[in-house]
């Protein structure tokens, strides 16, 4: 039940999905979100905190690029980190590197290409990750967008193996050049793995949440484009909780309005139950660590806490209630309730 409820099923029905103005639906279908990447001062100290706070295991790390890469079994990183040491990012500060968004299968994702392609869509470039194929674009703001899809190596082999000469990457995708994968290569039924020592053990990413100068502009992005479908508000509301395919909100878009300004605002990882979340608020507060948001409602349980660089990381358990009104909430609420 827990499963069915955080991952979702794949075969949902694709419903409610958005269209551009000008009636052509999006280049993609994701499934959900992949991961969030950052920027991080320290990649030990990071590192770290994801994994003794957080509760988010070590997968591998990459020396030769100062970045390291955290997950619980859900997909090969719930967070990638990268340290702005890393000679290509001096100029960085910590934050927001990308965000990233999972497709079915290497098929959709070069179908979509084809399509961005044919519609004059803007394509930064494309990636070979080894154990995934990637295309990369900016939303409205500059945020950068990873919209991929799984190849049939997993990280955990391609930490141990040797890989065979034709599957060395050249970390350059060349959309048709060899045919693409109609498998799932994704898992559908991830084994969960728990951090013992940590402070908080929750199962994966669900959702991340940013704020928008131009509100109306990402919101035509997100659904037009990437093909996220509308869950919670919409376009002419403070806020529009998105979703792909397997029927979660895996982004939140909100207005900038006051003090709240343009960006990044926080990532956000599920716990199975709130009895759960309890303990850890307990643990947590026992260690001296702060928490800079804690939140009762009928919707969810969570608290925020930030990571050594003050990203803000929101830890919840769901409710049994609905949000209720959203507009009678606070924004400074309801900012972690969808």
């Amino acid at each position: 039940a827990i499963l069915a409820r955080h991952l979702g099923s794949r075969n949902m029905a694709l419903q409610d999905t958005a269209t551009d103005e000008a009636g052509a639906g999006p280049s993609f279908r994701p499934r959900r979100i992949g991961h969030t990447n950052i920027f991080v001062g320290d990649l030990d100290r990071s590192m770290s905190f994801y994994r003794d706070v957080v509760g988010i295991e070590e997968a591998w790390r990459r020396e030769n690029i100062c970045a390291g890469f955290v997950t619980n079994g859900n997909t090969h990183h719930d967070v990638g980190m990268v340290d702005i040491v890393n000679p290509q990012f001096h100029d960085r500060r910590p934050d927001l590197f990308h965000v990233a968004f999972e497709l079915e299968t290497q098929l959709d994702l070069k179908n979509g290409y084809d399509r961005a392609v044919a519609e004059d869509r803007p394509i930064r470039f494309t990636y070979d990750h080894e154990i995934s194929q990637s295309l990369y674009t900016n939303d409205p703001h500059g945020t950068l967008v990873e919209i991929y899809a799984d190849t049939e190596w997993r990280w955990w082999e391609d930490r141990y193996l040797d890989r065979p000469p034709e599957r060395m990457p050249n970390n350059v995708w060349k959309p048709g050049d060899t045919p693409p994968s109609t498998d799932i290569h994704y898992e559908p039924d991830p084994v969960f793995k728990r951090v013992d020592s940590a402070l908080f053990h929750p199962l994966r990413i669900t959702h991340m949440v940013q704020v928008c100068e131009d509100f109306e502009a990402a919101y035509d992005f997100y659904t037009g484009f990437v093909g996220l479908s509308p869950r919670l508000g919409g376009r002419d509301d403070r806020f529009a909780a998105l979703g792909g395919t397997c029927g979660g909100r895996d982004l939140t878009l909100f207005r900038a309005a006051g003090a709240r300004a343009p960006g990044f605002h926080h990532h956000g990882f599920v716990v199975a139950e709130a009895d759960e979340l309890e303990r850890s608020i307990a643990r947590a507060g026992a260690a001296g660590i702060a928490i800079e948001s804690d939140i009762d409602h009928p919707a969810r349980r969570s608290v925020v806490v930030r990571d050594p660089d003050g990203l803000r990381c929101q830890l919840y358990a769901e409710g049994s209630g609905g949000i209720g009104d959203a507009g009678a909430i606070d924004d400074d609420t309801l900012l972690y309730l969808v």
